[in-house]
């Protein structure tokens, strides 16, 4: 049986000539195209989606810091702002400087870190920050989380365990000193970096470098990374 991509071509001397492919050729060609595209098809996306989180994260950095620099023009050196709870870092510092479609305050962010203040953006990603962290590392500095993505989760805001945590999680410190936020760890090497970024570490710092990685990467994913 002939394929519907057939005709003929009658010549001079009387001889008909076929072009065309039989179905069984279709359908083999066919098959060959689903099984390159199934292969390739998650490949590409999953890059897409890296590049769609890394400028988010980028924007996030630049755009937080460049309204802290605003806030410090109009209230003085962060280092002397009088924060009593998390919710003031927002409603007496930054509403001015930053654009938000919701804030909550007094939220759970994790187990260590409580009445936090959540800043939704208009792309649907979030910052929660908080100065009150129950843990013995980097106590009474501001912590921010930026969330490409928001995880919600009941009586938490975020949890640490959740799987995709490298791909939405992003971890920023105030630097007193500069005057603005940046990644924890940039002076450590990239062992424990990488160690401290993958989704399961038994020594509970989660996901806290993965920023530090992005950064220190030119804001791209690394080949390496654990997404």
């Amino acid at each position: 049986m002939r394929g519907g991509g057939q005709f003929r071509l009658l010549s001079g001397s009387g001889f008909s000539v076929r072009f065309g492919f039989t179905l069984a050729e279709v359908l083999i060609t066919l098959g060959i195209i689903g099984v390159v595209a199934a292969m390739t098809l998650p490949v590409v996306v999953g890059n897409y989606q890296k590049k769609v989180t890394a400028v988010k994260v980028k924007k996030f950095y630049s755009m937080f810091n460049q309204a802290f620099q605003m806030a410090q023009l109009e209230f003085g050196e962060y280092k002397y702002w009088d924060i009593e709870d998390s919710s003031e870092l927002y409603y007496k510092y930054l509403k001015n400087h930053i654009k938000t479609v919701d804030v909550k305050t007094n939220v759970q962010i994790s187990g260590s870190f409580t009445d936090g203040v959540v800043m939704t953006y208009a792309d649907g990603s979030q910052t929660a920050c908080s100065k009150n962290i129950n843990g013995s590392w980097q106590r009474d500095t501001l912590g921010c989380v930026f969330l490409a993505k928001p995880i919600t989760q009941e009586g938490k805001f975020w949890d640490y365990t959740g799987s995709n945590g490298p791909r939405y999680v992003f971890w920023f410190w105030m630097n007193e000193d500069k005057g603005q936020i940046e990644p924890p760890y940039l002076d450590r090497e990239d062992e424990f970096l990488d160690e401290r970024c993958k989704r399961q570490n038994l020594e509970g710092n989660s996901y806290f470098t993965c920023s530090t990685i992005l950064y220190k990467n030119g804001w791209e994913f690394p080949d390496n990374y654990p997404w």
